[in-house]
């Protein structure tokens, strides 16, 4: 089936109604984000060394795991399916699906081709086979399991069964997680970041971020190229797409903040998940959260204006950027990494959550997540860390810490407008702040701009006291935690120097 039949047919059968705009609305019932508790990596024993295991990756046996894809499959098997081939990154990806607006869904995400400067980089057998069953239980098919949901992922078959969730989001990162698996063994790095460049692909940027550090809205300048928001892929040649769309987050998604995200959400074709609307109008209102602060929507990258050519890989990265949104007033405005602090900051994943970001959160928190994406890195962070910093050494990219949080703590002070963020990240892509005379950061050990031409000197303060300590002593505690992926050379090179 085409999209558009796709749509017609959840329409028809009353799992999802038409926008004001033609966009397809659903919902996606209990599941309004990804599961955690319930996500399994089949536990091979060939492969028992290559897995990070833990909460993250939770290990299922072969045998298990044999039953929930053979049940999975079998009632597939038995009813009324919808099916979709593409490509995610290098790699052929099918899945099969009892919703047809999760095809849709996944029509919109994954790539119509693969590019052909990476075919002869990897072994273009390899196919993921996703097996999705949005509305069933485990227990529907005489699994004995203690959760309603399942997911499995097998690094091996490369098969992903997923039960017992609508949320399509689960889709795209099984298929995410397991390009992350394989890519390292080719010298591909795989990266949950957002990149852009110019038009005929020189001059690119990779930014990593986690949610709420400004990923998606930076990479979207209206100077330059979006490659990809979400997913990207360096190889040696340089930067490509792994995905073919975007899944953005859409709360409170205003048209003149973000006219390209909202004209691209808004149309034929888009998917939106649990979006607020009337019923009368259809109406979205995109600042309601009633139904989750996690309001998505899927769209081909192509919906939106000045995308670089899919089909080509852009040039070796001419900066690499860390987004953190600091909370505690603790940051400097941007900051450049050496070798060490690369890797450091690369494993640490810094961000930090504010009241209203989650439930429960009520005052600011440190978030450290590896490669800023652990739950899609199935390898120890240290393997892309290490790739990441053979590229960058390579290549003699520098790497940037930007910091798009509070400049005195969260409430208590302006977090950094998003025109000086935009600012300072230009200054980094055109050479220019590499200029600026530098001051070493007395407890990071990195280098901070001191003055900057055109950029108010309240934004460039480098912040000192106990607030400062504190947080480097949370990044030396998450370091200790995680001591399997930081080696001592790292953290004695890399990291803050904290005295006890």
């Amino acid at each position: 089936m085409k999209s558009f039949q796709l749509i017609e047919k959840a329409v028809l059968e009353n799992k999802g109604v038409l926008s004001q705009n033609g966009a397809l609305m659903v919902k996606t019932g209990k599941s309004t984000g990804r599961s955690t508790k319930e996500r399994f990596v089949v536990d091979h024993p060939e492969l028992k060394s290559e897995i990070h295991w833990g909460k993250i990756n939770q290990p299922i046996s072969p045998e298990s795991a044999e039953i929930f894809f053979n049940k999975g499959k079998a009632h597939l098997e038995s009813n009324e399916t919808f099916k979709m081939e593409g490509y995610v990154g290098c790699y052929k990806v099918n899945v099969t699906s009892l919703s047809s607006w999760h095809v849709a869904f996944a029509r919109n995400m994954f790539r119509e081709e693969v590019i052909d400067s990476l075919k002869s980089q990897v072994n273009t057998d390899i196919e993921i086979n996703i097996y999705h069953l949005p509305d069933v239980k485990p227990q529907d098919l005489g699994i004995e399991h203690k959760y309603e949901k399942a997911i499995l992922l097998d690094p091996k078959k490369m098969d992903v069964v997923i039960m017992g969730t609508a949320y399509a989001g689960e889709i795209k990162k099984s298929a995410f997680t397991l390009c992350n698996f394989a890519m390292p063994v080719n010298d591909i790095l795989p990266m949950h970041s957002s990149a852009n460049c110019k038009i005929d692909g020189t001059n690119s940027s990779v930014l990593f971020g986690l949610s709420g550090t400004g990923k998606t809205t930076l990479s979207a300048d209206p100077k330059r190229y979006l490659i990809g928001d979400d997913e990207i892929v360096w190889s040696k040649n340089g930067l490509s797409n792994l995905e073919g769309g975007c899944y953005a987050k859409l709360i409170n998604l205003c048209p003149n903040d973000e006219p390209e995200i909202f004209n691209a959400a808004n149309k034929f074709g888009s998917v939106l998940e649990n979006v607020y609307y009337d019923d009368e109008t259809r109406q979205i209102d995109f600042c309601d959260t009633r139904f989750t602060e996690n309001t998505r929507g899927s769209y081909p990258i192509t919906s939106l204006n000045k995308v670089f050519d899919q089909n080509q890989e852009a040039k070796i990265p001419s900066s690499v950027i860390f987004l953190t949104a600091d909370a505690f007033g603790a940051l400097p405005a941007v900051a450049k990494l050496d070798h060490w602090q690369t890797q450091y900051h690369f494993i640490a994943g810094y961000t930090a959550k504010v009241a209203g970001t989650e439930i429960g959160v009520t005052e600011p928190e440190a978030t450290f997540s590896a490669c800023f994406g652990a739950p899609f890195m199935p390898r120890s962070a240290s393997v892309y860390a290490k790739l990441l910093a053979k590229f960058v050494k390579e290549h003699n990219v520098p790497v940037w810490i930007l910091n798009t949080g509070w400049v005195d703590g969260f409430k208590k002070g302006d977090r950094f407008p998003i025109p000086v963020s935009r600012q300072l990240l230009e200054m980094i892509q055109s050479g220019e702040l590499e200029k600026a005379p530098m001051k070493t950061h007395p407890l990071f050990g990195f280098q901070v701009p001191e003055k900057i031409e055109g950029v108010d000197a309240k934004w460039l303060k480098i912040p000192t006291g106990d607030h400062v300590i504190a947080l480097a002593e949370k990044f030396k505690a998450n370091a200790i935690e995680n001591a399997e992926s930081f080696t001592s050379e790292i953290i004695d090179n890399g990291g803050p120097r904290v005295l006890n």
